[in-house]
């Protein structure tokens, strides 16, 4: 008897959750606004530093820094990374490029190492291009002050 009850209980308390999630749902603004989820919008322009606008400062203390340029078109791939024939040790300066840092040749265990490390390969899934537009969310950040 005391099985039936906590079955009872159980698939009432289901009922009431998803009652309440249902709810929930009908009052969830998304940031596209009413643009629906299959509909596309220009993304905005990357800033093209080349020595023509200011670069964008850090906002935090270890922030990634952004990319001054165009990076759209560079692979990024197991075989290739197109970034690092401007930003490597050995053609950053010839390329007029900031060099890579040195943590990205330090693995996991704080093992040097004589090329990227696997786990700072793919530049992208930290550095993005710097983009002049507004937040999509209103907020009140405060840049901490970070620097070079």
């Amino acid at each position: 008897m005391k099985g039936k009850k906590t079955l009872v209980f159980a698939m009432a308390l289901g009922s009431l959750a998803a009652l309440n999630q249902a709810q929930a749902q009908e009052n969830v603004a998304t940031m596209r606004g009413a643009s629906g989820i299959n509909e596309t919008s220009a993304m905005p322009q990357a800033k093209d530093w080349q020595g023509k606008s200011p670069r964008i400062p850090r906002q935090f203390s270890q922030q990634p820094p952004l990319i001054p340029h165009k990076s759209e078109y560079f692979n990024i791939d197991l075989k290739q990374n197109k970034c690092m024939s401007c930003h490597s040790p050995e053609s950053y300066e010839a390329k007029g490029a900031v060099k890579v840092s040195n943590t990205h040749f330090i693995d996991r265990d704080g093992n040097q190492l004589t090329k990227l490390s696997a786990s700072r390969y793919f530049c992208t899934q930290c550095h993005v291009e710097q983009r002049d537009v507004e937040p999509m969310v209103g907020n009140d950040f405060k840049p901490s002050g970070a620097t070079e």
